[in-house]
């Protein structure tokens, strides 16, 4: 939005039209609102060193914003999300016409094998009960249908099948605990049920022509890989088994009979692509990273096989068996350590849809491999922010633990602020995943352009460094994965990066759990902290968990205990935040989704009333709308806006105060 000066700001608001009496329609608040942003955006006089303030709403709102772009199979239709009114919309273009039909739908969505129809996964009550609904993009007027409307039961699409359009679908209608596949025939509308879960099956194994040939059922801690001995399934074979505590995942069929490409860390340290024989597990290695585990494999469809694997060691590297694609990437990338996401591809592998992301913009672009060019769709938000307030890189950096790990991570410095930095610690959730270089999360972008350098640590416990090092997590909630990101703190604080005194850390679920933990295990250590659905007791997150974690569960008890144990009970409330609220220092802010399935919003209640009853400041922000996570923009806006105005209180930072958008996100 091209910002308007003084005086065109208020004869916009002046000739903004509302109905009789005032009465706000869907139609006028967005003309109001847009009137008002155009306000808002009116430049306002800032020091030469500080850049721009963002405004919150572009951050979490973006007017003009859009993603999620998917070519069909066919390469004929073109779909992404934008907004359309007040909220999301999905959009459809003709790339032979020209033609673009548009549905009031939240989300994105994959594209059936027809190139017809739109297959969408939606939780109406942020649940994680998903539903798998179908939109039929040549019957505009027909409204969506739900092809599992099965209430208070999660369903999914498990795959697509290559030569058919019929769809191939788990779900825990039958037992809540554990998934049954069906197929969902496009001709008749109807489910079939292909397998019966017997109790424990976690993985599902089927073929290209959509048959069940093979399973992977916990017993005890270990995965039994299985395949029926007849098509009936009366009987399984078992075949080998597997460590519950490595892991190998499916990928794709392979062009030699029995065998099957997956990504596999038995018997190494890192996940690798290997391609294993169904019969008796043994694995050919195929490709590997040294460094790091592997994180994505691109299957082509005409070759039948893996064309590259992709890996995070500090930034994205790829490894390209395709010259083609190699050359697509490389004009993608360009010199920059750009991250590049293959969103899909068409069946011919003509056209790739794929989104770019630097640290100061970025673009979704449709690539023609025939003749190597692309076409930019749209440019990412932060393309557009960073044309009036530069933004900060995200800078690799690695450190050493107090006993000696190596631990990585990403620091991010704002511009025109002299050292050393008020500093957030940001920390992800999980704990088994981990932050990513060029991950085009808006948080970074808003807290380093309110004033604060910005630190992520993937401590040990998480993900894509390997077997080991997420293993040396075990036992070590509130201990050692906690003094990771003391540590690294310490780093930056002898290196005259950070400014000790002005330090706060922030994080959802896990993050949320370790921010908390901060304040009450090491108290002092932080000024302040932020719990965005954060734990805070350990024994009530297992006792309370949704069914569907039942194949989880040995992962959370292996790393902090089972509460059904009276000593591990013990000592998982030791290491729970919620009994040692009298330890705090500082303020708190908990923001909690009420329809959190996972981390139940009782635990940042509990959280708030202990914090009060000891006389600690707090804030509580719940969220009516909201699950584990905020999704709505409407909850983003209110987010966004509660941080920067904490932040700024405790570590002396830049808010942008009132933002206009926050009237939407009152109303709606």
């Amino acid at each position: 939005m091209t910002p308007l000066s003084t005086q065109t700001c208020y004869t916009a608001m002046r000739l903004t039209p509302l109905p009789i009496r005032t009465r706000l329609t869907r139609w006028s608040l967005t003309a109001l609102i847009t009137a008002l942003a155009a306000c808002a955006s009116v430049p306002t006089p800032s020091s030469n060193a500080a850049p721009a303030l963002i405004p919150v709403r572009d951050l979490v709102a973006d007017w003009d914003g859009s993603g999620a772009y998917q070519i069909s199979p066919n390469g004929e239709r073109l779909m992404w999300v934008a907004r359309l009114g007040l909220g999301p919309g999905l959009f459809v273009k003709n790339l032979k016409t020209a033609e673009i039909k548009s549905y009031k739908i939240s989300g994105g969505g994959v594209w059936a094998r027809d190139s017809r129809h739109i297959l969408l996964q939606i939780s109406d009550q942020a649940d994680e009960n998903t539903h798998v609904w179908m939109l039929d993009t040549d019957q505009p007027q027909q409204a969506a249908r739900d092809l599992t409307p099965f209430a208070g039961t999660r369903s999914y699409i498990l795959r697509t099948l290559p030569y058919s359009s019929d769809l191939i679908i788990a779900s825990n209608r039958r037992d809540p605990k554990f998934d049954d596949v069906y197929r969902y025939s496009m001709a008749t509308g109807k489910l079939k049920l292909l397998a019966t879960n017997p109790g424990h099956v976690g993985t599902w194994l089927v073929n290209d022509d959509g048959a069940v040939i093979g399973r992977a059922r916990l017993e005890d801690a270990t995965w039994v890989f299985e395949t029926p001995l007849d098509t009936a399934q009366q009987a399984w074979s078992r075949r080998f088994e597997v460590s519950y505590f490595d892991t190998l995942t499916p990928v794709a069929p392979s062009a030699t009979p029995g065998h099957w490409w997956a990504m596999s860390n038995r018997g190494r340290d890192k996940l690798a692509l290997v391609e294993i024989n169904l019969h008796d597990g043994a694995e050919r290695f195929e490709h590997a990273d040294a460094r790091v585990d592997l994180v994505g494999v691109i299957w082509s469809r005409l070759q039948n096989r893996p064309v590259a694997v992709v890996s995070d060691p500090d930034t994205q590297q790829w490894q390209v068996f395709d010259s083609a694609l190699a050359q697509a990437l490389q004009k993608l990338k360009g010199q920059s350590d750009a991250r590049v996401s293959i969103n899909n591809r068409s069946d011919d592998e003509r056209w790739m849809s794929a989104t770019v992301t630097r640290h100061n913009g970025g673009e979704h672009v449709l690539y023609d491999q025939q003749t190597q060019s692309f076409e930019v769709l749209a440019q990412l938000g932060s393309s557009r922010m960073n044309a009036t307030a530069p933004l900060a890189p995200q800078q690799p950096v690695t450190f050493k633990s107090g006993d000696g790990l190596d631990v990585h991570g990403y620091l991010s410095l704002p511009p025109g602020v002299a050292k050393p930095y008020p500093t957030v610690v940001y920390v992800h959730g999980g704990p088994w995943r981990r932050d990513v270089h060029q991950s085009n999360d808006p948080m970074l972008s808003f807290l380093t352009n309110r004033g604060y350098a910005v630190l992520q640590v993937n401590y040990r416990g998480s993900s894509g460094y390997g077997k080991a090092f997420m293993n040396a997590g075990q036992g070590e909630f509130a201990g050692k994965m906690h003094s990771d990101l003391t540590d690294a703190v310490d780093t930056l604080v002898a290196q005259g990066v950070v400014d000790p005194k002005r330090v706060a850390i922030s994080g959802a679920s896990y993050g949320g759990y370790a921010s908390l933990v901060g304040m009450t295990h090491t108290p002092g250590r932080f000024r302040c902290a932020i719990s965005h659905v954060g734990v805070t007791d350990l024994a009530a997150l297992l006792n309370d968990a949704p069914p569907y974690w039942e194949l989880g569960k040995p992962l959370w008890i292996r790393y902090v205990g089972n509460p059904a144990n009276p000593a591990q009970r013990a000592a998982m409330q030791e290491r729970s935040p919620l009994f040692k609220a009298d330890r705090v220092q500082g303020p708190i802010l908990l923001m909690h989704g009420k329809h959190d399935p996972r981390v139940k919003v009782s635990q940042s209640l509990q959280m708030a009333e202990a914090l009060r009853a000891n006389g600690k400041p707090v804030e509580l922000a719940l969220f009516d709308k909201a699950g584990h996570g905020f999704h709505r923009w409407q909850d983003n806006m209110v987010a966004y806006r509660k941080i920067e105005d904490f932040l700024a209180r405790c570590l002396g930072g830049r808010t942008g105060g009132f933002d206009f958008f926050e009237l939407g996100a009152k109303l709606f």
